[in-house]
């Protein structure tokens, strides 16, 4: 059976607030693979649709055209959990590489911990093109918080000391860089051949 959302969210509110390896240590075995896909996508659900509304909005009054919404919706949708699943895979696969001992199940759910909030964070700030210029400085805070943190959750999932733990964290992210934007030119691609 699958965790409720709100245990989820709780324990994001505490790697969030008291990040250490000890913290990501505590909760990793609370949730499984399938619980952490689930969260992820539940926040990709409500970032879609906030990014699907503000795309209406400026279709309406912009005159600009239906697809557009459901670029974002899409895009809001396909582009954060296939980014997730990619990453937190390269994690498992990278870590093992450099003698990690952690489980799929534990890699997964202490990355979906912080991905969750922040991907619906980030969206519904980025969505909004004035509050998005307004935040940058303090997205891209966040954004630097948001690496520790995924050093801290590959540290803890994976049972790495610190230069192995920074390897996969880099590597990862890199190659999961790399994908979201191949996602993204598809997407664009077919987005543009439909309309």
């Amino acid at each position: 059976m699958s965790r409720p959302i709100t245990e989820m969210l709780n324990e994001s509110i505490a790697v969030l607030t008291s990040p250490s390896v000890a913290t990501f240590e505590r909760v990793e075995r609370n949730g499984t693979k399938q619980d952490a896909l689930q969260y992820v996508i539940a926040a990709a659900v409500v970032s879609a649709a906030f990014s699907a509304v503000i795309a209406l909005i400026f279709a309406v009054v912009g005159n600009a055209s239906m697809m557009s919404v459901i670029g974002a919706l899409i895009r809001g949708l396909v582009i954060p959990v296939a980014g997730f699943y990619v990453f937190a895979y390269l994690v498992h696969l990278i870590g093992k590489q450099q003698g990690g001992t952690g489980t799929e199940d534990e890699v997964f759910y202490t990355i979906a911990l912080i991905s969750a909030p922040l991907l619906a964070f980030n969206s519904i700030i980025g969505s909004i093109p004035l509050l998005n210029c307004l935040a940058l400085l303090f997205t891209f805070l966040i954004q630097i918080y948001m690496i520790y943190l995924t050093y801290l959750a590959v540290r803890a999932s994976m049972n790495l000391e610190s230069t192995p733990a920074i390897i996969t964290t880099v590597v990862a992210w890199v190659v999961q860089f790399i994908v979201r934007i191949g996602i993204s030119i598809i997407l664009t691609v077919f987005g543009l051949a439909a309309s």
